[in-house]
């Protein structure tokens, strides 16, 4: 049978041919449509650019005349003698200068604006959620993006104004009026007004369903309530005269009322990535979750002295070694060194200098301390052996932290003397740490009742119970497993089994909230150049998972509340010494060793100030070729 082309085969070919043509069309449009959005994309960003350098050199002028035109010269008081608007009258007005970066790069000859810098971070982040993220990684990203009314200079550590452009503080000490910066405003180009202050005091950090605990354990001794007198001006009411009224209230970060009010308590509580502020970067990527780099961009709407810097990333490598291989493979622009890595660059300027890497240490306000800290309370229902302080005594007295010092971090750091260290005057003249003597540590252990009874060699109390604990620490390099070791073997010698528990960053939160441990390895830095101690030690960080995980309550209370009251810095300080001996007396902590800051960056950064207050990255500039 023959084939045949008849005209439906004919209509049929024109309509497949038809759609064909409509589909590569649609195909066509669909690339130019990508192409042109793509385009849009990329003008928006250049737009969004050059509006921020706009808005930085209209900022420059306005802080010129600030500072020289329409205020006094070196001043921030209006010529006028009239009481403004917002103020109460016959109260001193606290006028701050215009916020500006003390080393601004943009004076630099040099200067050059990009750059994407890469910290690493030694554990893993649980979180970035404003005042739900407890660790300090966490906090740290979030200073970049959330800011305070106030900061401390990072010169000279006093108060200077961020988001306050003045304060009037009651010379009773029972009330703090702010005014905000006209120019302040969130990263989406809302003003930060009165009513966020308030809400992120009164509705956000005060509220029980919300897992800010670590953060309202300190402010509500002290806080009675925020109310909001203007669209700028809020009035803090505090609940006595107190030495730290200023603190709480000042440096804190301020939230944006419109973003978080969006979601209930609990989204709140278990989103991991709930970060807006007004601060000089915002969050890249708000749908992180732990194990993702976080990245944060330069907010290009920022009120303020814009940061050079593109772009700040971070990102977790849990092993000290691979941590420096990182930085040596230009994978990653700053480091913690280990105590042994940092002895190796500085005996070693030539190695240094081939990987670019610029060595940097300095004691400031964030030098902390590293310890173990004793379950004194219960776990599990039962008491742990370190409910007795002597033997906790007792536990210090077996470590030679001299040694230690000395063989695990290659002698980088002091014995730490107690919660305080250093030449600050909360310190007492005379303090002294706990002598290395395990002589009268097992003596101690036998007033304790721990002795060996059936000639095992190991401890037993009177119940014939053996003297064993768990020793809880994070997932570390050498320098962990070294002084894990040490300890291990100090115990056995004493006749106490030591069974470590190495966990990962992300579970040690999980296991403080919960108090599910004998001994924990940690380390506590400041924020503050006088810590208000009541977060770390009052028994009311006890309940609800504060941070006295410990669970020590040795009458400490009274000294706190004095601490915190007394406004006469003498007084206070005479407070501050009373609570160090009796730290040192009941040994809740083995305070192993006080450190200074060390840090590894790459030399392709530059303008790098060591602060007292620690470090500047808006003010970094990158020199190299991207």
């Amino acid at each position: 049978m023959q084939s045949r082309f008849g005209i439906k085969d004919f209509i049929l070919m024109v309509m497949v041919a038809f759609v064909g043509v409509l589909v590569l069309m649609s195909m066509f449009v669909k690339d130019r449509n990508w192409i042109s959005l793509q385009q849009l994309d990329d003008r928006i960003k250049s737009v969004e650019t050059s509006a921020g350098r706009i808005s930085t050199e209209v900022d420059r002028i306005a802080t010129y005349i600030e500072e020289g035109g329409a205020l006094s010269s070196g001043s921030t008081t209006p010529k006028v003698d009239e009481t403004p608007s917002w103020a109460v009258p016959g109260v001193k007005i606290d006028w701050q200068p215009a916020f500006v970066l003390d080393n601004d790069p943009t004076k630099l000859p040099d200067f050059q604006p990009g750059g994407v810098f890469i910290e690493c971070f030694e554990a893993q982040l649980s979180k970035l959620t404003s005042y739900v993220a407890e660790d300090t990684y966490g906090r740290r990203i979030e200073d970049w993006v959330v800011e305070r009314l106030a900061r401390y200079n990072p010169v000279t550590l006093e108060l200077q104004g961020v988001l306050a452009e003045a304060w009037q503080y009651d010379p009773e000490g029972m009330w703090l009026r702010v005014k905000l910066r006209d120019r302040a405003r969130f990263s989406d180009g809302v003003p930060v007004l009165a009513e966020d202050v308030a809400f992120t005091f009164n509705d956000y950090i005060m509220n029980p369903e919300l897992e800010t605990e670590s953060v309202r354990s300190v402010i509500e001794p002290y806080l009675e309530r925020v109310d909001v007198v203007s669209e700028r001006t809020v009035e803090f009411h505090f609940k006595k005269p107190g030495a730290y009224n200023l603190n709480a209230a000042l440096v804190t970060n301020i939230l944006p009322k419109h973003f978080f009010e969006k979601f209930t308590p609990q989204q709140i509580n278990e989103q991991p990535a709930l970060l807006m502020g007004s601060g000089p970067y915002k969050l890249v990527n708000t749908d992180w979750v732990p194990g993702d780099t976080v990245v944060i961009e330069r907010n290009e709407q920022y009120w303020g002295p814009k940061p050079l810097l593109d772009e700040m990333r971070f990102l977790v490598i849990d092993n000290e070694e691979a941590r420096l291989q990182a930085m040596i493979n230009k994978e990653v622009d700053m480091i913690l060194p280990s105590s042994p890595q940092y002895k190796d660059y500085q005996d070693n300027p030539a190695k240094a200098e081939q990987y670019n890497i610029g060595l940097h240490r300095w004691m400031n306000m964030r030098s902390g301390y590293g310890f173990i800290g004793w379950q004194c309370g219960e776990r599990d229902g039962k008491l742990t052996p370190f409910h007795d302080k002597r033997v906790r005594q007792a536990m210090t007295m077996l470590l030679d932290r001299e040694l230690m010092i000395r063989d695990i971090w290659v002698g980088n750091g002091f014995v730490a003397v107690g919660p305080n260290n250093g030449p600050v005057p909360t310190v007492p003249k005379d303090a002294k740490p706990w002598p290395y003597n395990p002589g009268r540590a097992k003596q101690l252990l036998a007033e304790a009742g721990w002795i060996d009874r059936d000639g095992d060699g190991i401890l037993e109390n009177e119940k014939g119970q053996p003297f064993r604990f768990e020793f809880t620490r994070a997932v570390g390099g050498q320098t962990a497993e070294r002084m894990q070791d040490y300890i291990v073997t100090q115990c056995r010698d004493a006749g106490i089994v030591c069974t470590p528990n190495v966990v990962e960053w992300a579970q040690y939160d999980q296991i403080m909230k919960t108090r599910n441990f004998d001994a924990i390895v940690l380390g506590w830095s400041a924020s503050d150049p006088e810590s208000d101690p009541s977060q770390i030690w009052h028994t009311d960080s006890i309940k609800n998972q504060g941070h006295n995980f410990v669970q020590w309550d040795g009458g400490q209370d009274p000294l706190i509340e004095s601490i915190r009251t007394e406004r006469d810095y003498n007084k206070r300080m005479e407070a501050w010494h009373k609570f160090h001996n009796l730290v040192h007396e009941e040994q809740p902590y083995t305070f192993i060793r006080a450190l200074p800051w060390s840090r590894f960056i790459d030399k392709e950064y530059t303008n790098i100030q060591e602060y007292a207050s620690g470090l500047e990255p808006r003010e970094f500039m990158f020199t190299g070729q991207d």
